[in-house]
């Protein structure tokens, strides 16, 4: 009888174990801001794989606490149109409307990922969204620095239940940014102390009434 108790034991003990190996993230849904302090961001950088500036090819990438985003590729730039309501696309209420922006440029591909250094997650990662659309919006001041706001939304390849949306602003200073160049032109531009809003939705949960 002991021994059938000790081997009971046993089975449970390993059952719970392999479970918790399996279990997955342990995901918190919210929206995050650097702005309330919920974390920090690093840097951003363009590699000018096209050439230059605004250059299909270009490869796009971002690290900050808890999150990289990585590979994502230029497809196109348009200039803006428009009218004071609706400006580059954008309605006067969407998160990146601003009519000072010249620019709206298109990149798709690479991949992002959320890890248990943010405040989205208990433990685990959730890994990956792949194949990314994300559209940014820019313009440059009179002094060479870049301003821009980026979104990208979309949901979780292994994950699909959670769903994330991404809003990245940028306000470029001789402090923060660089446009760096080499005897052949420019090779890549960066920024540091960006902000950035990520929310994370639990879309099996019902809506609350």
């Amino acid at each position: 009888m002991k021994r059938l108790a000790l081997m009971g034991f046993t089975f449970t003990v390993a059952l719970l174990l392999t479970t918790s190996a399996h279990a997955g993230p342990f995901v918190y849904p919210g929206t995050y801001s650097t702005d309330d302090g919920d974390f920090t961001t690093k840097f951003w950088k363009e590699k000018f794989f096209g050439g230059g500036p605004g250059q299909p090819g270009n490869v796009l990438m971002a690290v900050g606490q808890g999150f990289i985003l990585q590979n994502v590729v230029l497809q196109s730039v348009e200039e803006c149109t428009g009218d004071a309501d609706q400006w580059c696309g954008l309605a006067s209420g969407d998160s990146c409307y601003s009519d000072e922006w010249i620019y709206k440029t298109t990149y798709e591909g690479g991949f992002l990922r959320l890890n248990s250094k943010g405040p989205w997650l208990k433990k685990g990662k959730l890994k990956d969204a792949t194949d990314l659309q994300a559209t940014n919006y820019s313009y440059v001041d009179l002094d060479g620095n870049l301003h821009f706001c980026l979104t990208i939304n979309g949901e979780f390849d292994r994950m699909p239940e959670y769903s994330y949306e991404i809003v990245a602003t940028f306000d470029g200073t001789p402090d923060n940014y660089q446009m760096k160049h080499d005897e052949d032109g420019p090779v890549f531009q960066r920024g540091y102390d960006f902000n950035a809003e990520i929310t994370i939705t639990d879309t099996s949960s019902p809506s609350p009434k």
